[in-house]
């Protein structure tokens, strides 16, 4: 529950009003039940006999100061036969009991002779008067509980997604353990939605219950509260089921919430690579697998439903063996005008007709908030596994973090200063790596498969800290600076260019997001987009990319990608293996965007291709997490044998596509 009193704690922050509104409505829908019910002990003592209530309160008043006068007869009597103190003491509380009664009707005599209709009938309207403005009223705070509460609880739902999305971008960065993305989702829509739902009963319809629940519980507590303590022996054997059925609903419910996130991760898996599994014809297997895991997702589900009907069961019991004990002892002291059963003293008097229906109408009023609570229940804990979920993720630190007191950057030269970095403590991609690359300098950087040139990318952006050494712009460290301060001087294109599911115009603008149109448009005729976008698309700027840039060819989409960075106008230009799935013409025009672009701004090529190597001002290589030359083309194919055997397998490649 501690997870979920956070939440609860943001509902109240944000929403305190409408959650005290809301909870003094629930407690004015009680005391209404209530008040209901007691409408139950007029209708068998007055209207079924044909009186009216000033009838009435002349009869009780007649039959209370009766019975204390022969109590007291009684009591003196047994003092002057020296009877026991006991009996004697019995005897004086019912006496009191009658006194009480009598004090009771005293002050309801001034409201009845007041208002009090006086005929039958007429009393008879009354009493259906009171109770359908009494249910008119309990309709009405509990149409204003409900909605107040539901809007408190969807608002916190919707802050605890936002500020699991922040978190989850935060937590993206550095060597910090990530969830998949199925788990992800799941957690930030079904384990919220359930936070919110928990919220939403917690203060609202659990409150609500027992309220009513209370309301009748204290009605029949006034007619004989011994009565009503027999009544709730079944209880606590009831309390300790209820307490084991919730460990493993909240146990449960974690699992169904884990089991749900794999099947949404799968589906997504198989959803972005479904050409591979249809290509090598996998169907069978991939349906397969999705079935295992929804049956899994099921078999969890079906324990939920069983522990949810046991605690449905639990109450039904509860309710109805609270019924039965109170039938029989009732029945008995009615039956027999007694006061005691086997010795044990249940009421102070005889009770009459009407108090003993009154008395089960209230039991049997309280059995129903009793019933729904089974329901409240499952949800609550539901709420609590993902609460937990979510407020783990919530807490945990970012590994990359924003300095205290900030140091503003400067535009200058990048040193890497004894680098070195490994993803685990097994395996080390760079060793004390030196290199410094000047402002306003276009350099490549090539070198085989992980030999560090995308960590070397990585670091500069912050993605990753590394494990010693420093990384500085400008003299200074960028662990120094914002993070925000740090990437808006950085232009980044990737190998696997990411466009969102919104117009081209909108993909470029995400470079900078306060751009104008016209400025949007310049960086595409930069960066070459006019070449297709006004002859291969049907809305030009306007037309839509698809999910992921899926509409558009592999060249077009990097193109997009260079008038986003360019936008920026940044201070640092990196190309990240930008060129190396597209044809020689995609290839050829990126190049030329590339020089149209960059100008005076420092530019990072992370590439292998020849021609991408003419647009460098030098070429780093590296190999095992070092750099291992730095020099022009004819240098580098002189000195340094690895670059040499990865020029060759370029230029043979390239000649066999042309």
């Amino acid at each position: 529950m501690r997870y979920l009193n956070k939440a609860i704690w943001l509902a109240w922050r944000d929403f305190k009003w409408s959650i005290i509104i809301s909870v003094l409505s629930s407690l004015m829908v009680g005391v209404l039940w209530g008040a209901n019910v007691g409408a139950v002990y007029p209708f068998a003592e007055v209207i079924f006999k044909g009186d009216n209530l000033h009838q009435w309160i002349a009869r009780e008043t007649e039959a209370c100061e009766t019975g204390i006068r022969e109590g007291e007869a009684k009591i003196a009597a047994m003092k002057a036969e020296n009877a026991s103190s006991g009996e004697i003491y019995s005897q004086e509380q019912a006496v009191e009991g009658w006194r009480n009664r009598l004090k009771s009707v005293e002050k309801t005599r001034p409201w009845i002779e007041k208002y009090a209709p006086t005929s039958p009938f007429n009393t008879l309207l009354g009493i259906v008067a009171f109770l359908l403005i009494g249910t008119a009223l309990k309709c009405f705070f509990l149409a204003i509980s409900t909605i107040l509460m539901a809007r408190a609880a969807f608002r916190t739902s919707r802050s605890l997604q936002r500020q699991f999305f922040a978190k989850m971008l935060d937590l993206q960065l550095g060597k910090s353990r990530r969830d998949d993305t199925g788990d992800s989702a799941t957690r930030v829509g079904g384990d919220i939605n359930a936070i919110g739902n928990a919220i939403s009963i917690l203060l609202g319809k659990s409150l609500r219950e027992p309220a009513k629940m209370i309301a009748c519980i204290a009605l029949a507590a006034y007619i004989n509260w011994r009565l009503l303590l027999l009544s709730l022996l079944v209880c606590p054997l009831a309390a300790y089921l209820l307490m084991t059925l919730a460990k493993s609903i909240k146990r449960t419910s974690v699992r169904v919430m884990e089991a749900n996130g794999r099947v949404i991760g799968f589906f997504l898996q198989i959803n972005n690579g479904f050409q591979v599994v249809k290509a090598f014809g996998n169907e069978e297997l991939e349906n397969k697998r999705f079935f295992e895991k929804t049956e899994a997702v099921f078999r969890q589900q079906m324990k939920l439903e069983i522990y949810g009907s046991l605690i449905r069961s639990n109450n039904e019991l509860l309710g109805i063996g609270m019924v039965c004990l109170s039938l029989v002892a009732g029945g008995y002291l009615v039956l027999n005008q007694a006061t005691h059963i086997f010795g044990i003293k249940l009421a102070d008097k005889a009770m009459d007709f009407g108090g003993i229906m009154t008395f089960y109408a209230a039991l049997i009023a309280a059995a129903d908030p009793i019933r729904k609570l089974g329901d409240v229940f499952g949800s609550i804990q539901a709420g609590t596994a993902g609460a937990e979920r979510v407020f783990s993720v919530l807490a945990a630190e970012p590994a990359i973090k924003d300095p205290e007191n900030p140091v503003p950057l400067q535009d200058g030269d990048i040193c890497f200063k004894d680098v070195s970095f490994r993803y685990n403590q097994n395996v080390s991609v760079l060793n004390d790596m030196n290199l410094t690359i000047r402002r306003g300098e276009k350099v490549a950087i090539v070198g085989p498969n992980g030999c560090g040139k995308s960590t070397l990318i990585n670091l500069m952006l912050r993605f990753y800290d590394p494990d010693e050494g420093a990384v500085t712009i400008g003299g200074i460290d960028i662990r120094d600076a914002t993070q925000k301060d740090l990437r808006s001087r950085i232009g980044l294109v990737n190998q696997n260019t990411v466009l969102f599911n919104d117009s081209i115009q909108e993909n470029i603008r995400y470079g900078r997001l306060s751009a104008t149109d016209e400025e949007v448009a310049a960086a595409g005729k930069l960066a070459e987009v006019d070449t297709f976008v006004h002859t291969h698309t049907s809305h030009g700027y306007k037309s839509n990319c698809g999910e992921l840039g899926s509409s558009l060819s592999g060249g077009q989409r990097q193109r997009i990608a260079i008038a986003r960075a360019l936008l920026k106008n940044p201070d640092i230009f990196i190309f990240d293996e930008a060129t190396s799935q597209i044809d020689l013409e995609s290839e050829r025009q990126i190049h030329a965007a590339f020089e149209r672009c960059v100008g005076d701004s420092t530019a990072i090529l992370i590439t292998h291709r020849p021609a991408a190597l003419e647009l460098a001002d030098r070429i780093i290589v590296m190999n095992a997490g070092q750099v291992e030359a730095i020099g022009s083309h004819e240098e580098l194919l002189k000195r340094s044998q690895t670059y040499y055997e990865l020029y060759r397998e370029e230029v043979v490649q390239d000649r066999q596509a042309a």
